[in-house]
């Protein structure tokens, strides 16, 4: 199931140069490896980001693994137990998995109290998503269609053979009789998705310095997705995107940090119950006095009514 963990790192060695997203892949390289065939596809996990620093030798570091199967070590193991990150030895301190869900919960509606219609998604790193021209150079993408910031799906002979992003995790990694019906809903329900900017955050062009002094151009910022049409399953569908593209990360090189987002629900799929208990109230009340009462009706006894307190708790 998709695992998710913070950990607070402590820097025990002298070094003058930063941490670099490189050094961090090959720390986790040897945490979590793949057989050597597949070592030059996607990774069965996700950086968010690199550790920062946080003040006196700590720095704070979030890890995602996206398979259905537990990986072969688990960060909690390591703590005390420093780490070799380039020129840096890190020392874990303290390691909290902060989501254990697993996909038949994250696929549907059992674990949320809630169903958003509406989100804004922010970048935290540099986000690379880039496609081929007619000449087979890569031009990037700096306004991307919901295609792809969540991923995409590749199928061959009628059956998926892999995938990339949001999407691409439960191609490759949920079980296939949840992730079928799935993909289906959601790669039709796309076109129910609508962006707008966000005011003060728009998208951005950023550099990525890769290996071998290549830079690839990238974008940073935000948007505002909304589904449009009430049609309850996009809905469901909807917010498991938002999960997964924060867990598994936008476009290409998220094994080493890169496309790093950050959801905030804007908008929930349930009325605000303490306004429509205002509302009522409110209603209620104006009924109550134009309502004539009759002259032989008992006199009714005084209620306190409830009311919002307006003003400071502390002067």
């Amino acid at each position: 199931m998709p695992r998710r963990w913070t950990l607070i790192l402590r820097e025990r060695a002298e070094t003058a140069r930063p941490v670099r997203p490189a050094d961090c892949h090959g720390l986790l390289n040897t945490w979590w490896p793949q057989p050597s065939g597949e070592h030059t596809g996607a990774k069965k996990w996700a950086m968010n980001g690199w550790p920062v620093p946080l003040g006196d030798r700590l720095h704070h570091w979030t890890l995602t693994w996206l398979d259905d199967a537990p990986p072969p070590l688990d960060p909690s193991d390591l703590v005390g137990h420093p780490q070799r990150i380039g020129d840096h030895v890190m020392e874990p301190l303290s390691v909290t998995r902060t989501f254990d869900t697993g996909y038949g919960a994250l696929l549907s509606d059992e674990h949320r109290a809630y169903t958003p219609y509406a989100a804004e998604i922010r970048s935290r790193t540099p986000i690379v998503t880039t496609t081929r021209d007619a000449t087979g150079d890569r031009i990037p993408h700096v306004w991307p269609n919901p295609r792809r910031l969540f991923g995409a799906v590749h199928r061959s002979g009628g059956g998926i053979v892999g995938g990339s992003g949001a999407v691409g995790a439960v191609a490759r990694f949920a079980p296939p009789e949840l992730a079928g019906p799935w993909l289906d809903l959601v790669l039709g329900g796309m076109a129910q998705l609508r962006r707008t900017p966000l005011p003060g955050e728009e998208i951005r062009l950023g550099e990525h310095h890769h290996a071998d002094n290549r830079s690839v151009l990238g974008w940073q910022g935000g948007m505002r997705l909304e589904l449009v049409g009430g049609d309850p399953r996009h809905a469901c569908a909807f917010a498991s995107l938002l999960e997964l593209v924060e867990l598994a990360g936008v476009g290409k090189y998220t094994a080493q940090g890169f496309g790093s987002v950050r959801v905030d629900t804007v908008t929930a799929s349930v009325p605000d119950t303490r306004a429509t208990a205002r509302r009522s109230g409110r209603q209620a009340r104006g009924a109550a006095r134009r309502t004539p009462r009759r002259v032989h009706e008992p006199p009714r006894p005084t209620v306190a009514e409830a009311g919002e307190f307006g003003g400071a708790l502390f002067d």
